[in-house]
């Protein structure tokens, strides 16, 4: 009540006050005041940079994924590959041993492994992908969808069939039954999995945050499926592909670079033929929808 008492002696003292404001200053007070309300009420739309197909070689065929430079992709996928080796050393339980890089004889030529894991209990091989964005894709579908904010959307090759055909080549070489070998796909945080297929008893598919937690999991709930002698031996036997030399290296790149050239569609044989899209024109599949793939057509 004495607020309300007091409340027109208030405004006479802001009145008296303001009077004695020079007119300048509450101009430019009001300036400012506009300034930032018009501001506040602006959105800003910031243009999104150009987003370039990643890592060329997935799109290629079932075994290839990396090219040998380092380009700006293949640094990330070094960068991918050495979180989830990290993660091996530090929280895997057992005796085991880690392989990275093999390059294994598959087929008239070679095929690259990310990372293989010689464990008491299995081989566990893991195709990494340190990818962004939202993905997409069935067990049994030829190529998955990887998609980003700006609606862009890029095809690679379904990994459960690309890991699948490191599974054969190395079980070729090994001359080992596929029973032995555990499939583990690794996609990084940075990408949100959407649709995804659930992991099975011979297939995982993850993300480097689970990626532990779930390892753990299988492996106490396995029965050791190699003595200590036979683990040594297993990964002596691998150990030398790890160790490619440069022509066979340049032989696996070649073949990278002959399959982008080529038209005929890495993923399902299919011609590729002309295609305009949004974006302007592009070489698809002639097999789509079925196939999705595309590659940008070379500026001449």
């Amino acid at each position: 009540m004495e607020t309300i008492r007091k409340f027109p002696e208030l405004i006479s003292a802001l009145i008296t006050a303001a009077r004695n404001i020079p007119a300048r200053s509450v101009l430019t007070a009001f300036g400012v005041w506009l300034i930032i309300f018009a501001l506040r009420k602006i959105k800003i739309r910031r243009r999104r940079p150009a987003i370039p197909f990643e890592d060329e070689t997935e799109r290629l065929s079932p075994e290839d994924d990396e090219e040998e430079t380092l380009s700006p992709e293949a640094e990330k996928g070094r960068i991918g590959e050495d979180l989830i080796a990290d993660i091996l050393y530090e929280t895997i339980p057992g005796e085991f041993q880690v392989l990275r890089n093999l390059y294994v004889p598959y087929r008239d030529a070679t095929t690259e492994l990310d990372i293989v894991m010689v464990h008491e209990t299995g081989i566990f091989v893991f195709e990494s992908k340190n990818y962004r964005g939202w993905i997409y894709g069935g067990m049994n579908d030829l190529n998955w969808t990887q998609a980003f904010p700006n609606r862009r959307t890029r095809p690679f090759y379904n990994p459960v069939r690309q890991n699948r055909n490191h599974i054969k080549a190395l079980s070729q070489y090994l001359n080992m039954p596929s029973r032995f070998f555990r499939s583990c796909i690794v996609f990084s945080d940075g990408c949100e999995l959407r649709k995804v297929p659930e992991s099975s008893a011979f297939t995982m598919i993850t993300q480097t945050s689970g990626l532990a937690e779930e390892l753990q999991h299988r492996i106490s709930a396995s029965a050791s499926a190699f003595r200590p002698e036979e683990m040594r031996a297993v990964s002596e036997r691998l150990l030398p592909l790890t160790d490619a030399d440069s022509s066979v290296k340049a032989k696996h790149i070649e073949r990278i670079r002959d399959a982008l050239e080529s038209d005929i569609c890495p993923f399902c044989g299919g011609e590729l033929v002309i295609r305009r899209g949004k974006y302007g024109e592009f070489l698809g599949c002639a097999n789509y929808p079925k196939c999705k793939f595309k590659r940008n057509i070379p500026q001449t």
